[in-house]
């Protein structure tokens, strides 16, 4: 059992900034039910001469804090009780340590953005306390609140894992973070997107910024590799550039119960991708479980939040939830989907993202069209 003793707002700055995830197994964590880990026992305080002999073992500096941020990961409790006071051997110790020095700043920062929400709910029970012994009028409250208004950090988590090029996993966005992740790159410094205006008038890209920047410029995705390349960064920028401007739904007709991608009869055929001219209303009438009883669909995989569907000779779909909250702004509860399609016999392939939102009980999923 560990002595030393974590806040409430350190344990959640510490799952956040680990995308709730243990560090060990990679396994989701319950922010209500996780331990924190000292990767180097924290008993090796008790016996300063075995920590030098560690210290030195691993080539930490002198400034090396067996209870910061440095030496600290969330982990599930039956991992942590079974690691107990182990001390792992050189290469792994390096590369947990490593792990927990690279989020240590995100820590930090996790918990500056934690505070200051904390802060902002304290004064307004003050503020209402004021208010209700007569201290302060009401016009008193809106000209404060006014003055000192700060938008409340929105954190949404999200259903599929985002991924960038140094395997980081994102599961989690702050409204914060949207710009900064903008800068990641999505692909290794090996790699890069080739857009091009012509021939002799291309760009390399690896970045969500570089490619919205380049899209702006007028160069695109000209070879089917690159199309296919494109899909990535078509799936990043999108949902970053609808989680800004995302809220917290007001109203939902997916949550209780529970409704998604994988309930074929709330998917209705007009979702499916169609590439013929010619396709007419009748068509597209009916759902996703109707035409896979007919057999003009085959159901290839279903998990939680994931759909793979085709048809025999034509497109193939590939749909994963990744966040849900309210994308156009009606209160209504929306889910961004990525999507991937495929030619069954032939090389095409593209992705992008799609909103569906349910506006009833009784309704099936439609398409939300955003504006520019």
């Amino acid at each position: 059992m560990s002595n030393q003793k974590f806040s409430a707002s350190v344990r959640e700055a510490l799952f956040l900034a680990h995308a709730g995830k243990c560090a060990y197994t990679r396994q989701p964590l319950d922010i209500a039910n996780f331990h924190i880990d000292h990767i180097l026992p924290e008993e090796l305080s008790n016996d300063p001469g075995r920590f030098m002999e560690v210290m030195t073992e691993l080539g930490l500096s002198e400034t090396f804090d067996l209870l910061g941020y440095e030496n600290l990961l969330p982990a599930a409790a039956a991992t942590n009780l079974q690691k107990g006071k182990l001390i792992f051997d050189t290469s792994r110790a390096h590369y947990f340590l490593a792990i927990a020095s690279s989020r240590k700043a995100e820590v930090e920062e996790q918990l500056e953005r934690i505070n200051r929400r904390n802060s902002r709910g304290r004064a307004l029970v003050l503020l209402q306390q004021a208010l209700e012994s007569g201290n302060l009028s009401p016009a008193d409250v809106a000209e404060i609140l006014g003055r000192h208004q700060d938008e409340p950090e929105e954190i949404f988590q999200l259903l599929a894992s985002l991924n960038f090029a140094n395997a980081e996993e994102i599961d989690a966005i702050a409204r914060a973070d949207i710009d900064s992740l903008r800068e990641k790159p999505i692909i290794g410094e090996d790699q890069a997107l080739i857009l091009e205006r012509s021939a002799t008038d291309q760009v390399e890209i690896r970045t969500c910024r570089e490619y919205e920047q380049a899209i702006k410029l007028g160069y695109t995705a000209n070879s089917t590799y690159a199309i296919k390349g494109a899909s990535m960064f078509e799936q990043h920028a999108g949902l970053l550039n609808s989680l800004e401007k995302a809220a917290p739904a007001v109203r939902s007709f997916i949550e209780s119960p529970r409704a998604g991608i994988i309930d074929l009869h709330l998917m209705p055929f007009q979702l499916f991708p169609q590439l013929s001219p010619d396709i007419t209303e009748e068509d597209l009438s009916g759902s996703y479980r109707e035409k896979v009883a007919s057999g003009a669909l085959v159901l290839r995989d279903v998990r939680q939040n994931m759909l793979v569907i085709e048809e025999p000779e034509g497109l193939g779909q590939h749909l994963i939830e990744v966040a849900r909250a309210d994308f156009n702004g009606d209160g209504i509860e929306d889910i961004l989907v990525f999507e991937y399609i495929w030619a069954t016999h032939g090389t095409f392939g593209s992705g992008g993202i799609r909103i569906l939102t349910r506006t009833s009980s009784e309704g099936m999923f439609e398409e939300v069209r955003l504006g520019s």
